[in-house]
């Protein structure tokens, strides 16, 4: 099967590659004499090309849908530049700053109280948007001026559903038990207290009684 092509190629301005995923690479460069970061969707070997590009450019605007809407909601996120839909490219502001992952083992209590309580915050208000965020984990976060700003939209859709929220959710908490066990508990304290602040006592309940449920069905089906 061969590789999709796509009509047009990225040209990343004074390129260094940042991150190489299985779905997109993740390059710095400039646009517009402004410190870039470029999200570029590689055409994929194993789906037939008209598929492929299909999937790479649903993909690419969804994930610039998400990046607006987030920012709209009052959630810090990077800046969108420019969308490139012919080469699956998104062009984004670079965040200057450390991915959340690799300060929270260093931080005091009370600054990973204050982290966590605002990551909480931005959490509800994605959810109160109507916008899960997909990949909710310490590594999409970056600490820039002692602020947060989510990044890395690419699994993010729109859903009203409590279920979907509270898989958002499952996925921070098993990242934060899993990567940071010894502020597991704080840092969880701290992230629901903030998502009530956002959203209200009733609604955290609510998606907390629906997070359980998640885990009794996945405890049960590891068992069987």
């Amino acid at each position: 099967m061969t590789a999709s092509t796509s009509s047009g190629e990225a040209d990343v301005p004074g390129s260094g590659l940042l991150y190489r995923g299985a779905e997109a690479d993740i390059v710095r460069g400039e646009w517009q004499g402004l410190d870039a970061v470029y999200k570029v969707r590689k055409p994929l070997a194993y789906r037939l090309p008209v598929l492929d590009d299909a999937i790479r450019r649903q993909r690419t605007v969804r994930e610039a849908e998400m990046l607006h809407l987030a920012k709209k909601a009052g959630v810090p996120a990077p800046f969108l530049y420019d969308v490139d839909v012919r080469s699956s490219t998104l062009v984004m502001e670079y965040i200057e700053g450390t991915r959340l992952r690799d300060l929270t083992g260093a931080m005091g209590e009370d600054e990973a109280a204050q982290a966590f309580q605002e990551f909480g915050e931005a959490t509800a208000r994605l959810h109160r948007a109507g916008i899960v965020h997909g990949d909710l984990t310490t590594a999409n976060v970056v600490v820039r001026d002692r602020g947060l700003v989510f990044i890395d939209f690419g699994l993010a859709f729109r859903t009203t559903r409590l279920e979907d929220q509270a898989v958002d959710l499952r996925l921070i908490k098993e990242t934060l038990v899993g990567a940071h066990p010894e502020v597991s508990r704080l840092a969880l304290e701290e992230l629901f207290r903030g998502y009530s602040k956002a959203s209200g006592a009733v609604k955290l309940r609510a998606v907390q009684r629906q997070l359980r449920s998640i885990e009794r069905r996945g405890r049960y089906a590891r068992v069987t």
